[in-house]
């Protein structure tokens, strides 16, 4: 008998609806590769395929010329620190564009980034979120969080920052070490614009939730830019939403939990600026199951005003402990959902029906992509399986891929 439940159940596609459905394409990129994938909405069929010479870091995306591709990959030599195991599974490193045929354009490289980069319409600027080890004092100031559970011996404490850089005015290839004192690098990035937590956040108000380890903290896994050029941040471990000033730093607007729950993927709803967020639920105040499901949260009344989750198994059916995204299909009112732990993307209706399903078919585990000492890592935490794990889940307009049909 099959013994990998996901096999068991079905890959690739398992239904649609195609009076509702949205015609295009949907990109993916599974963490266990080194590949992005693009599908045929309509037959779930493979119409293209990047492979990279990285493995994947989290997400890739068409930018809006609907040629390059913005692909996250993880840093081929990572730094000896941080030393959590996470990091292994977790890091990026390498932002590159990339064409059609695979040929990597430019590409950036910050060995601490992690998680989230947004690469401007232009292609000029990305912003993306990376780290940096707290000071004693700072880390000894940051609440919450299993005890004893820091980065290393040192009971060392990572504290995210967000960079906005210029990455290739003078190179192709260039990386934070030309900005960094002392880096040496010679590519001539520019740093435009830097936000670190340890300076602007509270950690009394924004504290660590106490399932959650010591060694990464707030824990910023998803971006986005407001209609007014402010920056938008997830802050998965202290089950906030805020909005950061560019000017300033300061935190100019937030949500918290019951209304967001380990959070992931902000998308900013022109005109009103409300936010759609991905709500992973994973602890939920007051509830005794977890479930996941997408939500649109009220810039002016922080309450929720639409949500989706699976109503036909009360909520349960819909869970992505980790990863997830929820995104407006351009030209629809659909959303297209991404239960990333899973590997399943479905397309859903704003009254709550479910038109597409789609279940990732690439299963593997992290031997071969990752060096042995990280995959030793993996098995010591649970996380050497097959995994048909995504990060994020783009939907996509025939008109916007142009060169597709030809």
């Amino acid at each position: 008998m099959e013994q990998n439940t996901l096999r068991r159940r079905g890959l690739g596609l398992r239904g649609l609806d195609t009076e509702n459905l949205t015609p295009g394409y949907v990109l993916y990129t599974p963490l266990t590769s080194s590949t992005t994938h693009l599908i045929s909405s309509t037959t779930g069929e493979e119409v293209h395929r990047w492979t990279l010479p990285y493995r994947a870091g989290r997400h890739a995306r068409l930018l809006p010329d609907g040629v390059t591709l913005a692909y996250n990959g993880a840093h081929p030599t990572p730094p000896d620190q941080p030393s959590f195991p996470m990091w292994s599974k977790y890091r990026g490193g390498v932002m590159a564009h990339v064409s059609p045929d695979g040929t990597i354009l430019r590409e950036y490289r910050d060995p601490l980034a992690h998680h989230d980069q947004l690469h401007s319409d232009d292609r000029r600027i990305i912003l993306y979120t990376t780290m940096e080890p707290l000071t004693p004092a700072q880390a000894a100031r940051v609440r919450g969080g299993v005890p004893g559970s820091e980065a290393d011996s040192n009971k060392t404490i990572y504290g995210d920052c967000i960079r906005l850089v210029l990455p290739w005015e003078s190179s192709n290839h260039s990386s934070s070490d030309d900005f960094e004192p002392g880096g040496g690098g010679t590519g001539g990035a520019k740093l435009l614009w830097e936000w670190r937590a340890a300076d602007h956040l509270d950690p009394a108000e924004y504290p660590l939730l106490p399932h959650y380890a010591r060694n990464h903290w707030p824990f910023v896994n998803g971006l986005a830019v407001d209609g007014d050029g402010n920056i938008v941040a997830s802050l998965r471990s202290a089950s906030k939403v805020i909005v950061i000033n560019r000017d300033t730093g300061a935190v100019v607007w937030s949500v918290g939990q019951p209304v967001v729950n380990q959070q992931h993927c902000p998308v900013v709803l022109p005109p009103s600026g409300d936010l759609m967020v991905f709500d992973n639920g994973v602890f939920r105040p007051e509830k005794s199951k977890p479930f996941s499901k997408a939500v649109i949260v009220s810039r002016e009344t922080k309450e929720v005003g639409w949500e989706w989750m699976d109503a036909s198994t009360g909520g349960v059916g819909f869970l992505s402990p980790f990863m997830g995204s929820a995104m407006p299909v351009k030209g629809s009112s659909n959303v297209l959902l991404c239960e990333g732990a899973m590997g399943r993307i479905l397309e859903v209706t704003r009254d709550g029906r479910v038109v597409w399903e789609f279940v990732v078919p690439q299963l593997r585990d992290y031997r071969g992509l990752m060096e042995e000492r990280e995959v030793l890592q993996m098995e010591k935490i649970g996380s050497l399986y097959e995994s048909n794990g995504i990060f994020r889940a783009y939907k996509y307009r025939p008109e916007e891929i142009p060169w597709l049909e030809k």
